[in-house]
């Protein structure tokens, strides 16, 4: 019972941890003409490093998704 709370815990940090790095790939996708007012606009270098930046969370994403996939296989066997 012990380890099942643990996994449920765990599947809840992981499904936070998703919920921002989702939120943060979404802010870095954003079209320049999107950004609100009163901040400059992207120069092709501030872009280029917001793509790479991207690349890294969607990464990152991945992962999460992984092992928040594998943590739910975990407790589905446990509740068998």
């Amino acid at each position: 019972m012990q380890a099942e709370e643990r996994l449920k815990k765990e599947l809840h940090d992981v499904a936070v941890e998703i919920d921002k790095a989702e939120r943060k790939l979404k802010a870095l996708r954003r079209h320049p003409a999107e950004v609100s007012k009163g901040k400059t606009r992207f120069s092709f270098i501030t872009g280029k490093e917001q793509m790479l930046e991207a690349a890294e969370v969607a990464k990152k994403l991945d992962a999460l998704k992984h092992r928040e996939q594998g943590i739910r296989d975990r407790l589905h066997l446990r509740s068998q």
